[in-house]
């Protein structure tokens, strides 16, 4: 993909490559957002195994960019095929971020790879130690904390505003026996290592961004909904998933899952603090999301990521603060150059109102833009393999203390010390 992040009147930009299912087309709407104000990159190539859905999305490119790209379905023909390029945007299933990756890395590519970084922990420092070895940029696409209501709470957070952070409450419980974005490679520990990974790796990020390192962790997991059916896609999403083919079970009407879809665990942080964690897609009754840190002057309502909706702090003896008046307490924050770029400048924002489409357009634009940046700059991304590797073992830890059923410190799941539960998918991918 393009680098070297200059204005859209500069024409110098570099060359680089998508992927074409449901969340790589969410990354080529992210691209036709940045170009609106920085031509970071052209976008000469697009893979993926199933051509139609490669060739959907090129067209897409084409009409908001004014040039379509090449179509591959095969990753290894398009590397040699295609010298121009510079970069690779990895957003395949999970198992395979590191086999694409590594391939990418030793072409002398510079690579930006979907969360969760990689399938298990092992593959994750496969692709640490790639680039270490290519000495090239690998960036994790992390898009929650770049929503500028999440940078606000990490703002008042490090301003003391409700003091030292004691407790974390972070709850996300709903679903059902739908199959999570008709994607059925997301049910299945060794493809995509199913919900509490794959969107529990949000959570982890989030947390670690805001309250810092984890030292251990103790939970109870299970799977709860074994048989899984094709129940179609959310309104927000279905312009970015109806597109693609599904290539597992792509027949059949029910998928066996046999991923954990259900944790609950309590999380210690170096600080002291404690956070208890609840995820789980087998309620079809009700949703429940709750989000909170408590602090020894006060609490924060954390924000949704992409809901417009900011946090709220309630101090003991006063009023909920919101809106303006937060900003009012973090009077030197700014939106870095990108954020202000697509949420109207440089001051911070307390909410906004924009769609889903909207913002995740912008939200995508700004990790692609950053990820330029670092590649132009020598600087290491924001979300870089550290990070990325941070949250997955956040999120590994959860699932190996469920399996064992003893508490687990984080640093033993990052050098892969305990590994239980990704040792059968390690072996099923070939890690």
């Amino acid at each position: 993909m393009g680098r070297r992040g200059r204005r859209r009147d500069d024409d110098d930009s570099q060359s680089g490559v998508g992927r074409c299912g449901g969340v790589p087309f969410r990354h080529t709407y992210g691209l036709i957002e940045l170009r609106k104000y920085f031509d970071s990159f052209r976008l000469v190539a697009v893979c993926d195994r199933n051509e139609s859905a490669a060739e959907h999305v090129a067209g897409v490119a084409e009409r908001e960019l004014g040039e379509r790209p090449a179509v591959f379905d095969d990753f290894d023909t398009m590397l040699s095929a295609v010298d121009s390029l510079d970069a690779v945007d990895v957003a395949a299933d999970t198992a395979s971020h590191h086999t694409i990756a590594e391939a990418a890395l030793r072409a002398g590519l510079h690579v930006i790879v979907e969360k969760p970084m990689g399938v298990t922990l092992k593959a994750c420092r496969r692709m640490y130690g790639a680039a270490a070895a290519a000495g090239r940029t690998l960036a994790i696409a992390e898009n929650y904390r770049r929503d500028p209501l999440c940078r606000l709470a990490k703002a008042l957070l490090d301003a003391g505003v409700i003091g030292e952070p004691r407790l974390a409450l972070d709850v996300s419980v709903g679903g059902g026996d739908a199959l999570m974005h008709n994607t059925s490679w997301r049910a299945l520990r060794s493809r995509g290592g199913g919900f509490i990974l794959e969107q529990g790796v949000h959570n982890a990020d989030l947390l670690l961004y805001y309250l810092g390192e984890v030292e251990s962790v103790f939970a109870e997991t299970s799977v709860l909904e074994k048989t899984l059916r094709r129940r179609g896609i959310s309104a927000d999403l279905q312009s970015f998933y109806s597109h693609r083919a599904d290539d597992v079970f792509s027949t059949s009407e029910t998928i066996e899952a046999d991923a954990v879809d259900t944790g609950v665990a309590v999380m210690k942080f170096r600080s002291g603090a404690v956070c208890q964690l609840t995820m789980s897609r087998t309620s079809p009754g009700s949703h429940t999301s709750l989000a909170t840190v408590h602090g020894s002057l006060g609490t924060m309502v954390m924000p949704a990521s992409r809901s417009g909706i900011g946090p709220t702090v309630m101090l003991e003896g006063r009023e909920p603060l919101r809106g303006e008046a937060l900003l009012e307490l973090v009077p030197d924050m700014t939106l870095d150059e990108p954020t202000a770029a697509h949420f109207g400048g440089s001051r911070p924002i307390a909410s906004y109102g924009m769609s889903f489409e909207e913002v995740d357009r912008a939200l995508v634009a700004i990790e692609l833009e950053d990820f330029a940046r670092a590649i132009r700059t020598g600087r290491r991304p924001e979300v870089d393999q550290e990070a990325g590797m941070r949250a997955v073992a956040l999120v590994y830890a959860v699932l190996e203390s469920g399996e064992t059923g003893v508490p687990v410190k984080l640093r033993d799941v990052m050098d892969g010390t305990v590994a239980e539960y990704q040792r059968s998918v390690d072996e099923e991918n070939d890690i």
